[in-house]
């Protein structure tokens, strides 16, 4: 197994799939609290005093229920039951907002990930030395050192703002129960508030450093990521192997292609194209073999076991071995230049017929 100081290279995309589907994610526990609390203060904010008016009328229509059930001796399983669907009916947009931004704050970090598998029982999770492993390992030590520095944070952030509200209501003495209400109310929303800014910068630096803890765990040696690229990609040798054995595959079918040409054009030395025109199949003559150096004397080679004529013309042969792919036609900017030349065999061929008749 490498050591972690030979693992300098990024994680390839199928390390990093197989690291997620075993759980292994950059996530850090303090975001989705405080997305959670953030979510809460603006829903309070903006719903409370309804939520309030709601309450009040609840709480009155209860009280006033409860008369007849105590002077009748009646059953106060109903009222029981209407004041847990009262009240529940007030909590549920808080507790499905919580919900809602609690998972997003999850899905933001790590993305949609379902594993069935991570449900499962693991005995390892809850054995007592892996725990203890755990609490006394590094990553422990750095809980442990996060835990203390929130506990610090949190509480000189309550104790400024407790000592500032405190200052405010020595002034304050003289308030009505109402407007004392309204002041404890303001305060309250400035202590989470300021306290839930405090955590929002503590999580985001957590994510970081989690993030980056995820990225060095996943890190690979160079022997890793040769070892994956033969495993997806296969062994470079036998590809090449491959590879060379389909290029002979296809030299040897082009050759026998030559066979059936009409003409091989020559530079005369470096390049050789074998043209074959058939007005019953192309509109116009086609390259049906090309090739420079070694390939072109294997198709001159060819050319001459099969009687097919090879003419000299270093332009034309260029401008063909250049500008043609394998198996299409010729241009019509070189349709006179080699018509001129089939013309030249065709009346050899016809004089050769004459001849031999």
């Amino acid at each position: 197994m490498p050591e972690a100081g030979d693992r300098t290279e990024r994680a390839t995309p199928r390390r990093r799939e197989e690291a997620r589907k075993h759980g292994q994610v950059a996530l850090s526990p303090e975001v989705a609290p405080v997305a959670v609390l953030l979510a809460a203060l603006a829903l309070a904010s903006w719903g409370a005093p309804a939520a309030l008016a709601r309450s009040r009328t609840a709480l009155a229509g209860l009280l006033a229920a409860s008369g007849p059930v105590a002077a009748h001796d009646d059953p106060v399983g109903p009222l029981i039951v209407r004041t847990l669907l009262t009240f529940g009916g007030l909590l549920a947009p808080f507790c499905l907002a919580a919900a809602v931004v609690g998972a997003g704050a999850v899905v933001a970090q790590v993305g949609w990930s379902v594993n069935p598998e991570l449900l499962l029982p693991d005995p390892g999770r809850i054995s007592p030395s892996n725990g203890l492993k755990r609490i006394f390992s590094a990553n422990g030590a750095m809980n442990l050192v996060k835990a203390v520095a929130k506990i610090a944070v949190v509480a000189t952030v309550a104790y400024r703002v407790l000592l500032r509200t405190g200052a405010e209501a020595i002034g304050a003495s003289g308030m009505m129960p109402a407007e004392i209400l309204g002041f404890t109310g303001a305060g309250l929303r400035r202590l989470f508030l300021t306290m839930a800014v405090a955590l929002a910068v503590l999580g985001g630096l957590d994510y970081l450093w989690q993030r980056r803890r995820h990225e060095q765990s996943l890190k690979m040696s160079r022997h890793e990521v040769k070892e994956e690229h033969k495993e997806t990609e296969g062994n470079p040798q036998v590809k090449g192997r491959f590879r060379r054995a389909h290029r002979e595959i296809a030299r040897r079918r082009m050759l026998t292609e030559v066979k059936r040409a009409d003409v091989v054009l020559t530079n005369p030395v470096h390049v050789a194209v074998a043209l074959r025109y058939r007005a019953s199949e192309t509109a116009a003559p086609q390259v049906v073999a090309k090739g420079a150096g070694e390939l072109a004397q294997k198709i001159k080679d060819a050319a001459r076991a099969a009687g097919v004529p090879i003419v000299e013309r270093r332009a034309l042969a260029r401008a063909l071995f250049k500008s043609v792919k394998l198996g299409a036609e010729i241009p019509p900017a070189l349709y006179r230049a080699v018509a001129e030349i089939l013309a030249y065999i065709y009346s050899l061929r016809g004089a050769a017929a004459g001849e031999a008749r």
